[in-house]
């Protein structure tokens, strides 16, 4: 049994888009799809003190053009995003891993925005244990839109199970997948509540997973486990 999960590369994740990945033989980085604006692969957020701060990479993205094409426009942003992390990180338990891990490889000189998130993913993938084969969807044959380059891929991959967001239900048709002898499942994954800086203002979820490896560190290597397929 192959399990196949795939998602475009996003800029500093959360921990559900790892979790998926975790659960999976082979994660796909879909990177020959459409950039999509305002979506979250070239953002995310963090906590501060005033709430949810998102931190936004700059790219000079134009209609149609894919996501391993999209280039970032300039590296003044990296600054901002440095100070950034140091100010509301700085009590962290583990602000070690920010200082001596995670901004080395953020502070690089990036050209590529799909580089850079796929290094700064790569480099959480092993901090998180997870073993989980990688491939670009860009170094694959596949081809097609939508479902049709979905299950291509998963053909390509010899994938006996698809392992999707729930978010791609709305377009997906299971009995296409079955034809192919691929069994779709839909990956949830419920994040607990854990300790954050800034307590008053209370826990916020859907943030970077950033936030989570800063605060509990290796901990987070058992809330990896935690999705439901």
């Amino acid at each position: 049994m192959t399990i196949v999960a795939i998602h475009q590369p996003q800029y500093l994740p959360w921990l559900p888009w790892f979790a998926k990945a975790a659960a999976s033989d082979v994660f796909v980085y879909l990177d020959n799809v459409q950039y999509q604006k305002n979506g979250v692969q070239n953002r995310n957020q963090i906590k501060s003190a005033s709430g949810p701060l998102w931190l936004t990479v700059p790219v000079k993205a134009s209609l149609e053009m894919q996501i391993r094409s999209v280039p970032i426009d300039g590296n003044h942003w990296q600054a901002k995003h440095q100070k950034s992390l140091l100010q509301n990180y700085a009590k962290a338990p583990f602000a070690d891993l920010l200082v001596e891990e995670i901004l080395p490889i953020l502070t690089r000189g990036w050209t590529s925005l799909a580089d850079l998130n796929i290094a700064l993913t790569e480099w959480m993938f092993s901090y998180l244990g997870v073993q989980t084969q990688r491939i670009r969807a860009s170094e694959l044959k596949s081809a097609g839109n939508k479902q049709e380059l979905v299950i291509n891929l998963c053909k390509e991959l010899g994938a006996s199970q698809y392992l999707s967001g729930m978010g791609a239900s709305a377009y997906q048709n299971e009995e296409d997948f079955k034809t192919q002898g691929i069994e779709l499942r839909y990956f949830h994954s419920e994040l607990p509540a854990y300790p954050q800086q800034y307590p008053k203002l209370g826990f916020v979820s859907g943030l970077s997973i950033v936030d989570l490896l800063l605060n509990i560190g290796p901990g987070a290597r058992k809330l990896i486990k935690g999705g439901l397929p």
